[in-house]
């Protein structure tokens, strides 16, 4: 590595390399704390002696050696040597003494050399003023020599004595500008410098390890300076330490424990004297691991990790115990405390208890819930008793796992209420239960929840709060769903209720299929200022999904963008953000982006927590429609086939409906009618039937159409119009005169389509890929009539698929709506060679079997491609079916 501000010392060693060649020799001595870069220094000075003729000679002095004679002098090659008597060091020190040639002798780490080595070279460095020999040895202050009087008065001989000063920041920045090739950001080269404290060895460990990682020197990695633990320097910190005498390292244990503390607490958790404990701390600072004497804390804060391993667990476990019971007789904050007895191996009492109940509701109430759940879960273990306390412990750590862990939180707080109490406390903790995690909870808390829903004597507003928690729980119960819906049809527009009841009573009116004008204004007041961090929990979040389902999505996303924003990018919100995820990917594919929905819907499936069950289906439902609606066979039917782990949990209408996607994913028509009626008998029998939640009927009606069953089809179709114009969306009258025209012949199924597209034009992007289709239809049935506007239809059909994601639209709707193929459009010979191509042909293969130029085959593959609507030979050979001859 390139020595920066080092100059001072080169200068000196060349101006004595000089001397020395001139029969001036002499003895430099360096001298610093840990990581200084003395190593360094020495390592430049052997390349100019070299240059100028000089012999090199170098040593590291180690402890492993140290009680080995002439340890350090045993590493020098020039030792003359006796068959008999071994090294005669003697002859070697008169040899260099009286060489004619300059001779570099470098010892490193001279503190740890033996006892002989270091008397040899006292005697050396005394004669060497009138030799060619240039000593030059590196120590480190703090550490005790085996023969302090010889250390001492060897370096006395030295003609100049330097201590390594730490960089500056500009030599840092340009150390960074070495290891990275490129200058640093100021903020990144300023983590740097203070990382490192302008030591060398720690500098360029850190700058390594962060480049080795793929991070530069910009300010978006300035965390990753503070986060690095360098296993060289902890190597390096551990060889320093290692031979320390124990007051020493009992010092080095309390800093470990007590970053920062004082003096006094530091003696005392080491069980030193404080004279003592003040000799082992300057010694410490002596060697360069401590920084801040004051306040001593470490200079890296991976030395603390060596310090710790000095300690077997179980020592480690009594020091902490120690320090946690020193801080709260200093009367430390809770949070202190309980840090060390979070790892310690206390396990019970009242006093272990309440520190960690104290501490993890403190860190619960500012926000820091992994905190938290540590806390809690530990004085869970303590708890000694079953009474009050862990009632409220419980209830606590519910709280705290919410969104990490909703399960448990469900499981902890049915545990909690039994322990209650009052009726009063346990009723407020029902009335608190998220709304959106009752479909995870046990049935022991729902049944809490209904032996309460009656008690006249409780507070009005908690007793709403229970009944609105019972009425979501049993949205799947018909009778409770047609309960509810009586409720939401009594309300008076103007009357005050609270979002989530509203949101609650509206959505049972939007599953049984009420009409989007009455439901919508409740709606939008429901989500109105209703989106701070716990709003995915609540049951507004359905209010947004009844928005969508009016057509409203623009407004959806917008409040679902606002709940994101709300939980911020704090990674303990997973809960949240899962919900949320499933919510918007349900409101995007509403807006028909296909492509973005399954993206959100899988990412959300392969975080989600395997008990958190409405997610599940919820994204099932989401990669269903894309398969259903855009005949994606791709990525949304490869993510439904992936996650079977959950099939026995969720409700057998999803399940259903998944298989139907997967079934017409691999064209499986009648296996996909089969579910797809399936499902939809479910959902009749739970009275949901509001077709713009999820048109199955027509799905199904055009699966019937493609095995040729015209009665079954138009039955379902006319049932699915009926229900679509009672709701009032547009995109759901839309979509059921669209899928009526194609499956109806004739004049009658043109204007069926005319009526689709006047139905679906300018209301948004809920009707988007619906109007593309009802294009496209159009202008097929009207190629043989009015090829100009059969053009302009096409035209703009594909114009609006292809905005929305789906390259494959035109080709696809072809196939399931009219029976017929990809061949249509194509002339002859594009379909020959639309068909070579998807059989697997390259470019040149095709044009040597047609005999025609390969020139001409690219000019009319980008005509297929255009006319097909897909992006190159895979979107082709997706379509190999319908390329077939008939």
């Amino acid at each position: 590595m390139v020595l920066r501000e080092r100059e001072n010392e080169t200068e000196l060693l060349s101006a004595a390399l000089d001397r020395a060649s001139e029969g001036g020799g002499a003895l430099l001595a360096f001298s610093g704390p840990f990581g200084i870069g003395r190593s360094a220094v020495l390592a430049g000075a052997a390349p100019p002696a070299r240059d100028r003729g000089a012999r090199v000679l170098r040593a590291l002095a180690t402890t492993a050696e140290r009680d080995i004679p002439f340890g350090v002098l045993s590493q020098f090659s020039c030792c003359a040597t006796d068959s008999e008597t071994g090294p005669d060091f003697g002859t070697m020190r008169g040899g260099l003494l009286a060489s004619p040639d300059p001779v570099l002798l470098v010892v490193d780490d001279l503190q740890r050399a033996d006892v002989e080595s270091l008397r040899w070279l006292d005697r050396l460095c005394a004669a060497v003023a009138d030799s060619a020999v240039l000593v030059v040895v590196a120590h480190r202050d703090g550490e005790q020599a085996a023969d302090p009087e010889t250390f001492q008065r060897l370096l006395g001989r030295a003609a100049r004595r330097g201590e390594l000063r730490p960089l500056s920041p500009g030599g840092v920045a340009a150390v960074v500008r070495d290891v990275f090739g490129v200058p640093g950001d100021e903020r990144f080269t300023a983590a740097c410098h203070r990382a490192s404290h302008g030591r060398p060895f720690l500098l360029n460990a850190i700058a390594h390890g962060l480049r080795d990682s793929g991070r530069r020197p910009q300010e978006s990695d300035v965390d990753a300076v503070w986060s690095l633990r360098p296993s060289v320097v902890a190597e390096r910190a551990g060889a320093v330490l290692r031979p320390q005498p124990e007051p020493v390292l009992a010092a080095a244990r309390a800093v470990a424990l007590l970053d920062g503390a004082e003096p006094d607490q530091l003696a005392d958790l080491a069980g030193l004297a404080p004279a003592e404990c003040a000799a082992a701390l300057a010694a410490l600072a002596a060697l360069g691991v401590l920084v801040e004497p004051a306040r001593p804390r470490f200079a890296h804060p991976v030395i603390r990790e060596v310090v710790e391993n000095t300690l077997e667990p179980p020592e480690l476990a009594e020091w902490h115990r120690r320090a946690a019971r020193l801080l709260q007789r200093a009367d430390r904050p809770a949070e202190a405390v309980a840090e060390h007895l979070l790892a310690s191996d206390a396990t019970q009492g009242e006093w272990t208890t309440g520190v960690l109940h104290a501490a993890g509701r403190r860190a619960l109430d500012r926000g820091d819930v992994a905190t938290a759940i540590r806390c809690l879960r530990r004085a869970l273990l303590a708890c000694p008793t079953a009474g009050t306390e862990r009632s409220v412990l419980l209830a606590d750590l519910a709280e705290a796992e919410r969104s990490g862990a909703p399960v448990a939180s469900m499981r902890h707080l049915s545990q909690a209420l039994p322990k209650f109490d009052s009726d009063r406390r346990r009723a407020e903790a029902l009335a608190d239960v998220p709304p959106m995690l009752l479909a995870v909870a046990p049935l022991s808390l729902l049944a809490e929840l209904d032996d309460f829903r009656a008690r006249e004597e409780l507070d009005p507003a908690v007793l709403r709060a229970i009944d609105t928690r019972i009425r979501l729980a049993r949205l799947g119960d018909p009778a409770w769903c047609a309960d509810t819906r009586e409720l939401f049809d009594s309300l008076v527009p103007g009357e005050h209720v609270d979002p989530e009841r509203i949101s609650v009573l509206l959505y049972s009116a939007t599953l049984t299929g009420g009409d989007a004008e009455s439901v919508l204004p409740w709606a939008k007041r429901a989500v109105a200022g209703e989106h701070g961090p716990g709003a995915a929990f609540g049951a507004v979040a359905l209010a947004a999904r009844t928005l969508a389902a009016c057509d409203e999505v623009r407004a959806a996303e917008q409040w679902l963008a606002e709940v994101t924003a709300a939980l911020g990018a704090r990674g303990d919100r997973a809960a949240e953000r899962l919900i949320v995820d499933a919510e918007r990917a349900f409101t995007v594919v509403r807006s028909c982006r296909y492509p973005e929905a399954v993206a959100l819907a899988e990412s959300a499936l392969r975080r989600c927590d395997p008990g958190l069950i409405p997610v599940v289906e919820r994204c099932f439902e989401v990669l269903s429609v894309a398969v259903l609606d855009s005949a994606d066979t791709g990525s949304a039917a490869r993510a439904l086939g992936r996650h079977h782990e959950w099939d026995h949990a969720v409700q057998p209408w999803v399940r259903e409906l998944r298989d139907a996607a997967l079934a017409v994913s691999v064209r499986d028509t009648v296996g996909g009618l089969e579910h797809l009626l399936e499902c939809g008998r479910e959902r009749d029998r739970l009275g949901w039937s509001n077709p713009c939640l999820l048109p199955w009927r027509g799905w199904a009606a055009l699966l019937y159409h493609r095995v040729q069953r015209p009665g079954p089809a138009a039955e379902l179709i006319a049932e699915e119009y009926r229900r679509a114009v009672a709701w009032g969306a547009p995109s759901g009258v839309g979509r059921a005169l669209r899928v009526w025209g194609a499956i109806t012949e004739g004049e009658p199924g043109v204007e069926l389509l005319r009526r689709a597209v006047e139905a679906l034009d300018g209301r948004g992007p809920a009707g988007t890929v619906e109007l593309a289709k009802a294009h496209l239809m159009l202008g097929r049935r009207l190629l043989c009539s009015d090829r100009a506007e059969a053009a302009a239809r096409l035209n703009e059909g594909d114009e609006l698929a292809a905005a929305c994601g789906v390259p494959r639209l035109r080709a696809a709707e072809e196939i399931a709506a009219e029976g017929g193929g990809a061949q249509a459009e194509l002339t002859r010979a594009e379909l020959r060679i639309a068909r070579l191509v998807a059989g697997g042909l390259g470019n040149q293969q095709v044009a040597t079997e047609l005999g025609v130029s390969s020139r001409a085959v690219e000019k009319h593959l980008t005509k297929v491609y255009r006319k097909l609507g897909v992006t190159g030979r895979a979107g082709l050979a997706d379509l190999a079916d319908s390329l077939d001859p008939a």
